[in-house]
């Protein structure tokens, strides 16, 4: 199931996809149903949702939590918003964008994606396809209280490409130069 919470009733509606990869805003699934937002608790099987776009501020994020099947989230309006830990046990999550908050800390982020990378190095490396279901393909986190350039989500396997944080991005590319120095840090280390 796609959902889309919002407070207006819009036709052909366009969503900002603010990926670098044209790979990730090809995998967006564009919402099917609309709910108001007084409605959010009344979601029958919140385990069946897997996108879900906020298109208006809501009191209470908290609802988030039981969609564990969840792979795409987009707030577009997250003045509410200054906490994750709504995203705590959202393993599956692939795409993450929050705009328009006061995120004071991505601790609850860093959280996930440390879970997330313990899911993905329990399983065997010869099942690829099951390993990049633990991958984010995006992370653009917009926030007035938070100011960092987004390296301390990077994580080798689990977050690898289209990390922006506010103005910061770090690419693909930006993560094969950071492996590429761990390894020879490493290869250092064994040498001496």
């Amino acid at each position: 199931m796609r959902i889309l919470i919002d407070d207006k009733e819009i036709e052909n509606r366009a969503y900002i996809l603010p990926w670098y990869n044209d790979g990730t805003c090809f995998n967006f699934k564009s919402p099917d149903t609309q709910i108001a937002p007084g409605k959010v608790n009344d979601i029958e099987n919140p385990l069946s949702v897997k996108t879900l776009v906020i298109e208006c501020d809501l009191k209470d994020y908290s609802f988030i939590r039981q969609m564990k099947n969840l792979t795409q989230l987009y707030i577009y309006t997250g003045t509410n918003i200054s906490d994750l830990s709504f995203l705590e046990g959202l393993e599956k999550l692939k795409q993450l964008c929050i705009l328009k908050s006061h995120i004071t800390s991505l601790e609850s982020l860093k959280k996930l994606i440390e879970r997330k990378y313990e899911i993905y190095e329990s399983i065997s490396k010869d099942e690829i396809i099951e390993r990049l279901k633990y991958q984010f393909e995006g992370i653009c986190i917009q926030s007035d209280a938070y100011d960092s350039d987004g390296t301390e989500l990077v994580k080798s396997g689990i977050c690898t490409d289209d990390i922006r944080i506010n103005e910061h991005l770090i690419s693909y590319a930006y993560s094969l130069r950071k492996r590429r120095e761990e390894m020879a840090k490493k290869l250092e280390k064994g040498l001496r």
